[in-house]
């Protein structure tokens, strides 16, 4: 739509068509709204409440140092695994078999009715909750240019050798044991063994086709481009018996993401609802251009008795409700319709922006001065627009990660409303960015402690008078997201349960260099870091290079080095991945479907961001990614919680 017609639209938009509009944008988002805003957050909060059990349990009761969220990630796995082993007991022997395996899938069936929506949720969104490890940046200690110089070169240099040996270990090991008879597989992926033969397990159907719409289809729901075919948390299903129809129904579905797309409202004869149901709307409603999972159009030409169409899973047949939908929408004004589509289509995107408006008075008014509903607000909205740059600017798509573009933008807006606050201070940032990541997260949410000058948490007396919010005791933006990351880390329990076949076929192939870049990062790179000049807390933070950070941020804590370190390390070790791995490859002269060497050297030293690649690359290779960088980083955790590595770390580096 071009300026002059949206200027038209406007101008023709009578109070009543937009009071029309909004009512009918809300009736049709009902569904989205109530599953994300009430049993998604139902969801978040009954596993926050057992994570704080868990870490009580751990702290208080048996005196230990480790996650609360690996130890239940480790938990959800271990539960899934015996509940799908008796869900398959054969049933035939006797009735008591019969009777454990009926009820253990039903408990299977409807556990993962459960846990899978906020499960979903945490992993779909993970790369928002590393956000705030890059805006405390500027809070972070002073850094000379020469010990950047330094880091640069660990960077590089351990980057390239840790690839070298990894990808010659794993295969010289594929060599050895092809030799022996022992490898199961070839390359060529032909074999019975292949990784897409894997199955999640013979649930109920239609728990099968919801976990399918929840994971595996792209989606923009509330205009957000959310695209799950370059997320980590859909291959566990891209296994499942009917993953492939509903690829080939996802993609049929592929649209532009963009709010700013001038066709939003402009076109087709039919659209999905929100809740994949189908409406026949007027050919000047919307357009094939926008986004799928509400109210997403098909292009005018496609009818019912397409070939095409036959393909239509179940769920998206017309209804007594999908008519009354269609009468319901016909009945209304064009301009009525296309306002209905677009709060339809973007509803998110206009609750988060009007979160933003209603922040401002909350945080400009001195007596106030609240910030976690202002930086939440523009953290969210400054995603949501990163996430469309690589789709306006295709050439950036490798390099233009959401977590690097939102953190520009975050800072900038930040730094900004600090300067109309304090009065043109710079000062004045700084000193409300401590607010951003106040250390109340969850665990200590109830305590009496605030944040003081230091950073550190201490009592509400101790709180300097020329440092104070209007509500001291509140968490910060930073801790909501931190907090929503230790959930992210349970939630990687699907897809290492999804892919535990793929494990004991390649454990010969997975566990020899993932144990030998175990040792080597955990210990060369501290010692090394810290003999050329490195500060002792960054050399630690060198530990978790490739770790992924939903791990790589527990690891580093519980060894007490640099969080900020290790989060930039890890991203960018990501991006190289995605940039010069095919190249490095080549010049290593592996072969193109070598899924396996591919897979595990990526998943060992880029982490999600690189399989987030591969899913789009070669699935198999994600697959054998994934389960790379989940048991690396579980490994690398559970070491780090053992008391005497963790003091012959620290006096390693003069801790």
């Amino acid at each position: 739509m071009t300026d002059t017609s949206l200027h038209t639209f406007i101008k023709s938009l009578t109070f009543s068509e937009c009071c029309s509009g909004i009512k009918y944008g809300l009736y049709f988002s009902r569904a989205h709204l109530f599953n994300s805003y009430c049993l998604i957050p139902v969801g978040l909060i009954i596993i926050f409440t057992i994570l704080y059990g868990l870490n009580v349990f751990l702290t208080q009761t048996i005196k230990i140092t480790f996650p609360s969220s690996v130890l239940g990630m480790l938990i959800n796995l271990v539960l899934l695994c015996i509940l799908n082993i008796l869900a398959s007991l054969n049933t035939d022997k006797n009735k008591w078999t019969g009777k454990i395996a009926s009820t253990s899938n039903f408990i299977f069936d409807n556990y993962l009715r459960i846990i899978k929506p906020p499960m979903n949720f945490t992993l779909k969104w993970i790369n928002v909750f590393f956000i705030p490890s890059f805006i405390i940046l500027p809070l972070s200690d002073a850094i000379t240019f020469i010990e950047c110089l330094k880091i640069a070169g660990v960077f590089l240099f351990g980057f390239l050798l840790l690839f070298c040996v990894d990808v010659y270990m794993i295969l010289g090991l594929q060599w050895l044991l092809r030799n022996f008879g022992l490898l199961k597989y070839d390359n060529e992926g032909t074999s019975s063994h292949s990784a897409h033969s894997i199955e999640l397990k013979d649930i109920s159907k239609s728990s099968l086709q919801e976990d399918i719409e929840v994971s595996q289809e792209p989606e923009t729901r509330g205009g957000v481009f959310t695209s799950m075919r370059d997320d980590i948390t859909t291959i566990e299903l891209n296994k499942t018996i009917e993953a492939s129809n509903a690829e080939e129904n996802s993609e049929r579905r592929l649209s532009s993401e963009n709010p700013f797309d001038s066709d939003i409202i402009s076109q087709p004869e039919k659209v999905y609802l929100r809740d994949g149901r189908t409406s026949i709307l007027p050919s000047t409603m919307a357009s094939s251009n926008a986004p799928t999972g509400t109210l997403t159009p098909i292009s005018g030409d496609e009818s019912p008795d397409d070939e095409e169409s036959q393909s239509i899973p179940p769920s998206l047949t017309t209804t007594k409700s999908e008519t009354t939908k269609e009468s319901i929408m016909n009945s209304l004004s064009p301009n009525t319709q296309r306002l209905t589509i677009f709060l339809t289509n973007y509803i998110d995107w206009i609750l988060y922006t009007v979160l933003f408006i209603v922040s401002l008075p909350l945080y400009y008014i001195t007596s106030i001065h609240t910030f976690l509903p202002y930086h939440l607000g523009v953290t969210i909205i400054s995603f949501y627009i990163a996430l469309l740059i690589p789709q306006k600017f295709p050439a950036l798509k490798k390099i233009a990660h959401p977590i690097l573009i939102s953190t520009a933008e975050i800072l900038f807006v930040l730094f900004i409303g600090s300067l109309i606050y304090h009065k043109g201070q710079p000062k004045g940032f700084i000193d409300d960015l401590k607010y951003y990541k106040t250390g109340k997260n969850y665990l200590n949410l109830f305590n009496d402690k605030v944040l003081a000058e230091s950073g550190n948490l201490v009592g509400i007396n101790e709180l300097p008078e020329d440092d104070r919010t209007g509500t001291p005791k509140w968490p910060g933006c930073g801790d909501v997201l931190s907090s929503l990351m230790d959930i992210s880390i349970v939630s990687l329990s699907l897809p290492m349960f999804t892919h535990r076949k793929d494990f004991t076929r390649n454990f010969w192939v997975l566990m020899p260099p993932l144990l030998v870049s175990i040792a080597l990062t955990f210990f060369c790179y501290p010692l090394f870091c810290y003999h050329i000049g490195i500060a002792p807390t960054r050399a630690i933070g060198f530990i978790g290079r490739s770790v992924t950070l939903a791990l790589g941020t527990p690891l580093i804590t519980s060894l007490d080095g640099s969080v900020s370190l290790m989060a930039c390390c890890t991203i960018l070790s990501g991006i190289c991945g995605v940039l010069v791995g095919d190249q490095l490859f080549k010049f290593l002269r592996v072969p193109k479907n070598d899924y396996v060497t591919r897979g595990v050297s990526l998943g060992i030293n880029c982490g999600a961001i690189a399989t987030a690649h591969l899913l789009n690359v070669d699935p198999r290779a994600a697959s054998m990614s994934s389960l790379a960088f989940s048991v690396f980083g579980t490994i690398m955790v559970i070491m780090a919680a053992i008391v005497s590595v963790k003091d012959t770390i620290n006096s390693w580096v003069g801790l």
